[in-house]
């Protein structure tokens, strides 16, 4: 039904004139977060939406005080909410599975959220891979790493007393004197950043 339907939301121009119709398309970049919710905005409009994931249609919401709601996926109804009259959607719990693209139709018109679900990570491991010596003092390459998967990019900001050291998971460091200690391992990814700190890198190594 809404693969056919889709042909007259999108008619040619030439068409869209002769029916006096119009097509509207948006899309919205949007990441939310392993376990915690996500929310799609539309302008308040006094009509049906026809929210689909995938293509595939999940809920019809009817605009008012409450909102009217029919379910097409029963998985749906314990997680989603719909604020400001239905004008909104809310997905919580997210999972890694409500990756994906959801469609908002109405009256000739649609808007769709690209949403990418990712996991918070968790505080980062330093190790020590290398250390030279020598009369001078001590070099050493501490590396910077997370375990698990489904993080998307993660980068890696290091810092010592409090300033910019490098970037990327490997920073090379020397003896430093207190006032640039400890030294930070920072590493970020789309929904959270975690701290690793390291008092002393003779510690490590």
């Amino acid at each position: 039904l809404w693969a056919s339907m889709d042909v007259l939301w999108c008619l040619p121009l030439t068409l869209l004139l002769l029916h006096q119709a119009a097509c509207a398309s948006d899309q919205v970049e949007m990441v939310g977060a392993v376990g915690r919710s996500v929310t799609f905005f539309l302008q308040s409009m006094d009509t049906t939406t026809a929210w689909s994931f995938r293509s595939e249609l999940i809920v019809t919401v009817k605009f008012g005080n409450p909102p009217e709601i029919v379910y097409f996926e029963d998985n749906y109804k314990s997680r989603l909410a719909f604020p400001k009259n239905g004008s909104a959607l809310t997905i919580s719990q997210l999972r890694m599975d409500d990756t994906g693209t959801y469609t908002a139709k109405w009256e000739g018109a649609k808007t769709s959220f690209a949403l990418r679900v990712y996991r918070e990570l968790a505080v980062p491991t330093v190790t020590c891979v290398a250390q030279n010596c020598s009369a001078n003092g001590c070099r050493y390459t501490l590396r910077c790493t997370t375990s698990g998967s489904g993080f998307g990019n993660i980068s890696y900001h290091w810092s010592a007393g409090g300033w910019p050291l490098s970037e990327g998971p490997t920073a090379l460091v020397e003896e430093s004197p207190p006032e640039r200690l400890p030294l930070t391992c920072m590493a970020q990814n789309p929904v959270s950043s975690r701290n690793a700190t390291v008092i002393s890198p003779t510690a490590l190594c």
